[in-house]
């Protein structure tokens, strides 16, 4: 990892070709490799998240392109076109989130009950 205060890299942030990496901390770039993710593992929870917004991408996406869904969940979201899709992505995950606690707390109930 490389800390460097030239004025070519004093605004840079972001990667470059996957390769390196620029940061910014405080009025220092630090430049450094770009990170290996494929080893890592990802808990039940995270991968239940996961799957939660590719069925909102899915979901989201498909509404965008009916203009009458569009136009009907505009209304019910109150929002305008142009943030109507990351509140329909907000929509899924409080619903989707509703669900699994209702799912979990009957599932405690059910454990609890004599039989």
């Amino acid at each position: 990892m490389a800390i460097s205060e030239n004025l070519l890299l004093k605004k840079l942030s972001g990667h470059l070709g996957k390769q390196i990496v620029f940061k910014q901390y405080g009025d220092k770039t630090v430049v450094s490799k770009y990170p290996d993710m494929s080893k890592r593992k990802l808990s039940p929870k995270q991968l239940r998240i996961i799957e939660i917004m590719e069925e909102a991408n899915d979901v989201a996406k498909g509404i965008m392109a009916d203009e009458e869904l569009r136009n009907a969940a505009q209304l019910r979201l109150n929002v305008t076109l142009n943030k109507l899709y990351r509140a329909l992505i907000k929509e899924y995950f409080k619903t989707a989130q509703s669900a699994a606690k209702t799912a979990n707390a009957s599932d405690r109930e059910d454990s609890n009950k004599p039989g």
